[in-house]
């Protein structure tokens, strides 16, 4: 196999600083969607448009805790696919960003995507349905879930790489501590 791209995603500043600008702009795409959602979920019912005091508190906790919840997916599809090798976790202070690794796991093209993107679905899902049953209200869930949706912007760029800009060629993709290789197979 041929090395054709390597990102390395933890120490490249002007990656980190783009990535940190569309997860901004996504935040800004994101609200109106998860707004979107709840007028579906909630199917026209009235609903407050303000978020309560106790949840603005809560907010930092139910965040922190979706990042280990997200890198705990990550984890699991790395496992999943890989059960031999080892899965890693951490926190890189100057770029704000957790993460999971599985160092030298190398991976079809389907299973990375899977990796990349499950914490996203599952957990958009999830919050989805805590709103559906009222653990959560709608202000609470178009913040939270909109804020998560744009923090997985590091995954929705591996999945551009896998699905678009490498879309015509066969590859396999290398996790490596600080993002991946992708070679062509």
């Amino acid at each position: 196999m041929k090395k054709i791209y390597e990102i390395n995603i933890l120490e490249n500043k002007k990656l980190i600083w783009r990535l940190n600008l569309g997860a901004f702009i996504l935040l800004i795409l994101f609200v109106p969607l998860f707004t979107f959602m709840t007028n579906l979920v909630l199917a026209g019912q009235l609903t407050s448009a303000t978020i309560e005091l106790q949840w603005i508190l809560y907010f930092p906790l139910f965040y922190i805790l979706l990042l280990f919840i997200h890198e705990g997916i990550h984890g699991f599809f790395f496992k999943r696919f890989s059960p031999e090798n080892p899965v890693k976790y951490g926190f890189k202070w100057e770029a704000m960003m957790a993460y999971a690794t599985s160092p030298g796991s190398l991976y079809h093209r389907k299973q990375f995507i899977v990796i990349g993107l499950a914490p996203f679905v599952l957990i958009s899902l999830a919050l989805t349905f805590g709103l559906m049953i009222g653990w959560i209200s709608a202000p609470f869930y178009i913040l939270l879930a909109s804020t998560h949706a744009a923090s997985c912007v590091g995954d929705f760029y591996y999945a551009y790489l896998l699905l678009v800009k490498f879309a015509k060629v066969d590859i396999r993709v290398e996790d490596t501590e600080t993002g991946i290789l992708i070679y062509q197979a």
